[in-house]
């Protein structure tokens, strides 16, 4: 029954956040909203900032991010300067699998930013139990050992005015960030797996790095 919960819940938040447009064309994103923070005319410091609210944005939303019965590990978005997708990993934790999902779907997006936050908050593990014999009598699920965790963070902009690529960490306590700073975009592993999302874009020879 609980299963069943999940699912109607699952199902009820994704129409919840449908807007027409996502129709256009097909995705795999696990939701489209409208984005009136993404790319458009303009450059110079006017469109750097609105690519730093942006950025500001999508890691609030990372952050926020959840399902019926957990939070995802890795959240990715992309922007069009119209449509916002979010991909989730939808359970199987692993960053190439979101990256690879983004590869794909960005591949139709003239001027894309996008921004991948890794979010490996401790979980819940299993523990055996055994009597006196040592054998094994139960299996009991124990919260996690620390509240502490560090996410780490990727965007990039490749039009609309900004062509650069940003990194960054953040320390949290629960669900508390107590510090945060940049990285360098290949400081981590999950930062250069993140970079690989525009990987042969064409928009990144259109648009080459500019630096601040």
């Amino acid at each position: 029954m609980d299963d069943e919960r999940i699912q109607h819940e699952v199902f009820a938040s994704f129409a919840e956040h449908l807007v027409p447009e996502a129709f256009a064309a097909p995705t795999r994103a696990f939701r489209v909203s409208l984005d009136g923070g993404g790319p458009a005319q303009g450059s110079g410091a006017q469109a750097r900032a609105r690519f730093d609210r942006w950025i500001d944005a999508r890691l609030a939303d990372a952050l926020a991010a959840t399902w019926p019965h957990d939070k995802p590990l890795v959240v990715a978005f992309t922007s069009d300067g119209h449509l916002l997708r979010r991909y989730d990993e939808n359970g199987c934790g692993h960053l190439e699998c979101v990256v690879g999902l983004v590869q794909r779907e960005v591949a139709v997006i003239d001027t894309p930013w996008v921004f991948g936050a890794a979010l490996p908050r401790p979980r819940p593990f299993w523990e055996l139990v055994f009597d006196e014999d040592g054998d094994q009598v139960d299996e009991v699920l124990r919260p996690p050992s620390t509240d502490l965790w560090t996410a780490t963070w990727y965007a990039e902009a490749r039009g609309g005015g900004v062509a650069d690529t940003v990194a960054g960490y953040l320390h949290l306590d629960g669900e508390e960030v107590t510090v945060a700073g940049p990285l360098h975009v290949r400081a981590t592993a999950e930062t250069r797996e993140f970079h690989r999302m525009l990987y042969r874009h064409p928009a990144r020879r259109l648009h080459p790095l500019r630096r601040r």
